[in-house]
């Protein structure tokens, strides 16, 4: 069975699978084969150390300890700057994601990450009805539970909602007059060379 996450909003409580849109299906892609000589496919590998090569998959990121010993990563604990405890942002699944409303300039701002599309069984229309009338919600976007979470908005096309996911960017509004100003260049007086080539 497929999780599902609990979004409320004002007394309205709707459950949603939310399966990620593939940026694939939309756009399509590529991919670029190589092959020797005698027809053979090549693999893609590194070269470590001027003499080991590396297939593809047999290196990895690893995190070590003062001792250099190998650490796991759900041993790990944050700390913010003064060497305090942070607690992790919990997953979208492990609570009720409480959505408040957002406005455009909010949404407009966001660096976009991924995009999910919500399958929603119960209430999708008080839902969208909501959305559909220009409404936006925010929400903090966590897969799995993490010391940061990701910013996310609740939008809609006519028929599907959708969670947008991203962090917002700080952006500064400079004005709408034209402040631009055309450089022009000094002119500098052209100087005699008087060195004589020849002399090389």
């Amino acid at each position: 069975m497929a999780r599902k996450a609990e979004f409320s909003i004002n007394g309205l409580s709707v459950m949603a699978e939310l399966k990620k849109v593939d940026r694939k299906k939309i756009y399509g892609w590529s991919t670029i084969e190589v092959f020797d000589e005698n027809g053979s496919k090549c693999k893609l590998a590194g070269l470590a150390e001027g003499q080991f090569v590396m297939p593809s998959g047999s290196t990895a990121l690893v995190s070590l300890n003062a001792k250099g010993e190998a650490v796991s990563k759900s041993t790990l604990v944050g700390v913010d700057s003064d060497g305090k405890k942070v607690e992790k942002v919990p997953s979208i699944y492990d609570e009720k994601v409480m959505l408040r409303e957002a406005t455009v300039d909010e949404y407009l701002s966001m660096a976009v990450k991924s995009v999910y599309q919500l399958q929603i069984d119960e209430n999708k229309e008080a839902l969208l009805t909501d959305l559909n009338s220009g409404k936006i919600y925010y929400f903090v976007f966590n897969y799995r539970a993490d010391y940061e979470g990701d910013d996310a908005f609740l939008i809609s096309s006519e028929t599907d909602v959708f969670a947008i996911t991203g962090m917002k960017s700080d952006l500064e509004f400079i004005g709408l007059e034209d402040n631009e100003q055309e450089l022009v260049p000094e002119e500098t007086e052209a100087v005699e060379d008087d060195m004589d080539f020849a002399m090389f």
